[in-house]
């Protein structure tokens, strides 16, 4: 399946940015038609008042008030019984709430708007005030020209309904654009998390026994590692399984030889017809019965190796001391079968490493020359140090092992053709498993003189 990458974060920072540039666009469009309307309806009642103001000025000149009898500017009766804000072909409602008033020096009212008492809307002290008419408050500006006193006031009420309306302007379309805002990205996020539920779904969906890779149609880049570090983990189960399948299926056919024949030679011994034959069935009963508990041995130590169970804490080792350890615990068996083991270290090293699988190790070589090598022969293990690293070497003095099938050794339960007996193939893969452990290289090759075979294990070394 091919898999197609995207960025998941900044597909959601998009989609977030265009869902808010469309929800605010829409708050500051319903905001602006509100306050229009509002400044509308205000500007409109004014433009009226300010008709009806020179109308009368116009057409019935103050100077022909009298104290007795003040200039009064009519409204339409209408006005008074019309409950909408919306602007008429007589005038708006707001000019109720809108009033003026025209005073002499001497206290005379010259003209004033229906709308207003016939007391003044203020002292007569120029600039703007607040103050209570008939339990009202009311703005009021008073100017001064001449001997004239000019007085414009407008209910509070007007002002208070005007913020209150533009406030619920903006404030609605705020509530409102901040439940879009919420449901869209609520409904990002369902789409940007889309591909973790399919991916939980095909996991769900498997078979405890499938390990094939996981795939997405379309995967995040912030989800794609997730993905590889499964399929990973995955390929290393399937490795493992695969791993301790041949093991399991190699043991059972390794293992059932050499029972079969402390089977046979059991049997032999319980039809034995004389103390010599008895002997005879009982001694290789017992040496195939070492031989197997070898094999067993040797493939709980394997099977630990590959599965990482049998890691201690590493620590600096001294490779001399390790070396002679090993040799005086092994030198009684080599010295039964009538070889002989030396150690020739060239100067003092140290390694990090596991001292029980480094030990595994020289034994195992020490042991897999002694197999095959000359049954009289030497084993000769050295020590030194090469370009930063210990070179450790067993060689022994036995038929070397062909070119072809050098590639074949460390390969678990392979026997070189024409070998001798008395191996089972998993010396050297026990060796290689250690070796890789420590981050380590092993050579295998003919010794120079053309007889017995070297094994060279270089290892990091440590002051």
């Amino acid at each position: 399946m091919t898999t197609r990458l995207y960025s998941g974060r900044w597909r959601l920072v998009g989609a977030t940015l265009l869902c808010m540039l469309l929800i605010f666009a829409g708050i500051g469009l319903g905001a602006h038609h509100v306050a229009r309307r509002e400044s509308d309806e205000l500007f409109s009642a004014r433009l009226a008042t300010s008709a009806r103001v020179l109308e009368a000025l116009v057409a019935h000149q103050v100077s022909s008030a009298t104290i007795s009898r003040p200039l009064v500017i009519a409204l339409p009766h209408e006005l008074e019984t019309d409950p909408s804000n919306l602007p008429r072909m007589y005038g708006h409602r707001y000019e109720t709430k809108i009033a003026f008033q025209v005073w002499r020096d001497d206290g005379a009212l010259l003209a004033k708007s229906a709308s207003s008492p016939v007391e003044a809307l203020a002292p007569l002290k120029a600039g703007f005030s607040e103050q209570m008419i008939d339990g009202v408050p009311w703005q009021v500006f008073a100017l001064r020209s001449a001997n004239v006193w000019v007085l414009t006031a407008e209910k509070d009420e007007v002002r208070q309904e005007m913020s209150h309306d533009i406030g619920m302007s903006i404030l609605t379309p705020l509530a409102v654009g901040g439940v879009f805002m919420l449901i869209a990205v609520n409904l990002l996020l369902l789409r940007s998390m889309r591909p973790l539920a399919q991916l939980a779904a095909r996991i769900a969906a498997r078979k405890p026994e499938s390990l094939e890779p996981l795939a997405l149609p379309a995967t995040p880049v912030e989800l794609a590692p997730i993905i590889t570090e499964l399929n990973h983990l995955l390929d290393r189960i399937r490795a493992a399984f695969e791993r301790e399948q041949r093991f399991l299926n190699a043991a059972a056919h390794e293992i059932r030889t050499p029972i079969a024949a402390v089977q046979l030679h059991m049997e032999n011994a319980l039809r034995a017809e004389g103390p010599q034959q008895l002997q005879t069935s009982l001694q290789c009963a017992m040496d195939g019965a070492r031989r197997t508990s070898k094999l067993a041995e040797q493939l709980l130590a394997l099977g630990r190796l590959t599965a990482g169970n049998d890691a201690e804490p590493l620590r600096r080792l001294s490779m001399p001391e390790l070396c002679c350890e090993v040799i005086g615990a092994v030198e009684p068996l080599v010295a039964r079968r009538g070889q002989s083991v030396g150690l020739d270290v060239q100067q003092p090293c140290h390694v990090r490493g596991e001292p029980t699988q480094l030990q595994r190790l020289l034994q195992n070589l020490i042991d897999n020359a002694s197999t095959h090598g000359d049954p009289h022969g030497d084993i000769a293990v050295t020590l030194d140090m090469v370009d930063g690293s210990v070179l450790l070497g067993v060689a022994n003095d036995g038929p070397p092992i062909p070119q072809a099938e050098l590639a074949h050794i460390f390969t678990p339960y392979y026997r070189v053709p024409g070998a001798q007996s008395g191996g089972h193939g998993l010396g050297l893969a026990i060796v290689k498993e250690i070796v890789e452990q420590h981050q380590g290289h092993i050579l295998v090759q003919t010794r120079a003189n053309g007889q017995g075979t070297l094994v060279l294990v270089s290892l990091a070394a440590v002051a």
